[in-house]
């Protein structure tokens, strides 16, 4: 019998969501990084692994500044995007965060703009913790930069259309048993397609359980890019730096 395709293998492997979402913001990404990188005061030598990767645009960055950078994501299509940019400080690797079977340990991890909280279950989220712990050296970081779930529920936009590259997407989102859901559907060259994302609605609280549980002290809690303090009512995200605790 197949397995059952997850709808993140399917869709995050589409040409069509590199269409919907290429025009994100790098220039609000790349602030956000020289922040926590003057912030921390990041030391150089340190190995970086960023989780999630997509199409390498975080990492190459990060590499950019110096950094000894590894990307891993589940898309094959997202990581032949990244492969050009490889060097021997910046390497992309296809891998699943459910099972990381990777050899080298790493000094920081980091899971940015939610790419978390894909799965229908805690269990699976402390699945991915615990790969993530596991690929830490001691005293190793993390770093988790999710959206903040009660604000986006409070403002959630139920249906729109976003034209890119002469596609009409239509998206509805609703909220169904705890998870975010958009479905997206389009026509290209008279054949329509129809893909769905889902997110869970994580919470702070629901972060402090799982982070504990798995071996993680939070060391700091910023609500945006500017690394603001976080505020439930009004931040834009819940970024979090934990610190791995060893036995």
């Amino acid at each position: 019998m197949q397995q059952k395709t997850e709808w993140f293998e399917e869709w995050f492997d589409s040409p069509y969501y590199h269409i919907l979402y290429g025009d994100r913001d790098m220039k609000e990404a790349e602030f956000f990084l020289e922040n926590l990188i003057k912030k921390f005061n990041t030391n150089k030598d340190a190995k970086l692994i960023d989780l999630a990767c997509g199409a390498g645009r975080h990492s190459i960055y990060l590499n950019s500044l110096g950094f000894d950078v590894t990307g891993v994501d589940l898309s094959e299509h997202s990581i032949s995007l990244a492969k050009p940019y490889e060097n021997n400080r910046l390497h992309f690797d296809v891998g699943d965060l459910r099972n990381l079977n990777l050899a080298s340990k790493f000094d920081i991890a980091l899971n940015l703009f939610t790419s978390f909280g894909y799965f229908d279950c805690f269990a699976t989220n402390m699945q991915v913790l615990g790969q993530i712990k596991a690929l830490l050296n001691p005293k190793g970081y993390f770093l988790i930069d999710f959206m903040n779930a009660p604000k986006v529920l409070s403002k959630l936009i139920a249906a729109e259309q976003v034209h890119k590259n002469a596609i009409t997407f239509h998206i509805h989102r609703r909220i169904e048993q705890g998870l975010i859901i958009k479905d997206i559907s389009f026509e290209v060259d008279r054949k329509n397609y129809s893909y769905q994302e889902k997110v869970q609605a994580l919470t702070l609280k629901d972060f402090e359980t799982m982070l504990k549980e798995v071996g993680f002290q939070i060391l700091e809690i910023f609500g945006n890019y500017k690394l603001d303090v976080f505020d439930e009512q009004n931040s834009d995200r819940l970024i979090l730096i934990c610190k791995k605790q060893d036995a």
